[in-house]
């Protein structure tokens, strides 16, 4: 029998054991418990307390010593069904307080103007906002379209830029970027016009382990070694001199 279920929905692993071990006796005293689930007998009779809190064992004495017994195993059911009400007023209560923790949180974001970002997980979040902050129409700069220096899987980075770009696509987020010369052929491939209307490329004499997306008023420095980084800059004046670099060399082309 598979019993991981049990520990999904919220039991314990030492209730889980006190449990079974009921359903396998049907009813019986405490000593009997400790015997089946080898659960410490100063334990046992906390955990069955327990189990009658989620209405999953019953009490009763008889010959005035206590004995349990496990409730109908569809409670479970019941016990699940509590648990997704509760769950729903949680949800409830967290909406309703959701308005103050965001402008506290807004606040504070104000006033970190940078941060550092590692793994692909964390990178994941920045450009997800990306997304989010920019509007149809609006332009995303990129400068620096290389893979670092190979230390790192070349498709898994791949993959994960083609996600993020198809996002931007979808929303209608306009992309020029400046690529690496040696990565035309891939890029073309990954990146064309045909798949993509709203991307431009150009192609520069660049090698450099970084690459630098500007939007709005930020900037995300991505350094690729034998991890993923990333400095995520909030700061007009640092995009817009990150902004005229870019045009600058877009321009010479």
């Amino acid at each position: 029998m598979d019993t991981a279920i049990l520990k999904e929905i919220g039991l314990t692993n030492a209730e889980t054991h006190v449990y079974l071990a009921l359903i396998r006796l049907g009813e019986a005293a405490r000593g009997d418990i400790v015997h089946t689930s080898n659960v410490a007998g100063s334990k046992v009779y906390d955990l069955l307390h327990k189990l009658q809190e989620k209405g999953l064992v019953s009490v009763y004495l008889k010959n005035k010593i206590q004995h349990f017994k496990p409730t109908n195993p569809s409670q479970l059911i019941t016990y699940i069904e509590e648990k997704k009400e509760k769950l729903k007023k949680i949800e409830q209560q967290t909406r309703t307080l959701l308005p103050s923790l965001l402008a506290q949180f807004n606040s504070f974001k104000k006033k970190q103007e940078v941060e550092l970002i590692t793994g692909l997980k964390g990178l994941e979040v920045i450009f997800r906002e990306q997304v989010s902050l920019l509007d149809k129409g609006e332009t995303c700069f990129v400068i620096g379209g290389t893979w670092g220096t190979g230390q790192i899987d070349e498709t898994i980075v791949q993959t994960f830029f083609e996600k993020i770009h198809l996002l931007r696509e979808e929303k209608g987020i306009k992309t020029k970027m400046l690529f690496n010369i040696n990565q035309k052929a891939v890029t073309e491939k990954l990146y064309s016009s045909k798949k993509y209307p709203e991307t431009k490329t150009h192609y520069i004499e660049h090698t450099s382990p970084v690459a630098i997306n500007i939007y709005k008023d930020r900037t995300v420095i991505i350094i690729f070694s034998s991890e993923i980084n990333a400095i995520h800059i909030k700061s007009k004046d640092v995009a817009e001199s990150f902004k005229e670099y870019f045009n600058l060399l877009w321009n010479t082309k």
